[in-house]
This record gives C-alpha cells, sequence and structure tokens, in this order.
C-alpha cells in the first residue's frame, strides 16, 4: 500500500495515515497477497477464519489480523516447545 500513489488512488494517503494510527503500538508484517491467501488457507484447517468486507474499494488496501489467546504469548510458545524438544 504504501507504494500507491495518490493520483491513482485518490484518498490513498489519507487512508495510510489513519491506518498508521490505528496500527501505531502493533507488529506489521506487509506481504504479498499470495502469501497471505496461503496464510489464510492453512489457518482454515485448524480454526475458523472470520472474513469481515467493507466498502473500500481502494487497491493494496486489504488488512488481516491474526488474534492471539491472551493467555498465551509466542515467547512463552517457544519456551514450552525448546524444552519439550530438550526432554527428548
Amino acid at each position: 500500500m504504501k507504494f500507491v500513489a495518490e493520483d491513482n488512488a485518490p484518498g490513498i494517503g489519507v487512508y495510510r495515515r489513519a491506518l498508521g494510527k490505528v496500527l501505531a503500538n502493533q507488529p506489521v508484517h506487509v506481504l504479498p497477497h499470495e502469501p497471505i491467501i496461503a496464510k489464510l488457507d492453512e489457518a482454515g484447517k485448524t480454526f475458523t477464519v472470520l472474513l469481515i468486507k467493507t466498502p473500500l474499494t481502494m487497491p493494496y488496501t486489504s488488512v488481516f489480523f491474526q488474534l492471539e489467546c491472551g493467555y498465551w504469548n509466542a515467547k512463552a510458545e517457544a519456551e514450552l516447545r525448546k524444552a519439550m524438544q530438550e526432554s527428548h
């Protein structure tokens, strides 16, 4: 989205700044469309995936959130898996 010119998508700058403010304190990973769809497909094999479609029609503005549980984080998961690996 950061490379889409305002001339080609009027309003993209305003949207980009607003989204930046909303996500300011969150980790953001920018990926091409195909790997994102692959991640959705993979997640859908184990979890229910919720898609919310809005009327926004600007190119390259799709936003996907991957929610984690509030009681466990990636660091704790990595430590658990390391401990399990070392016990073998």
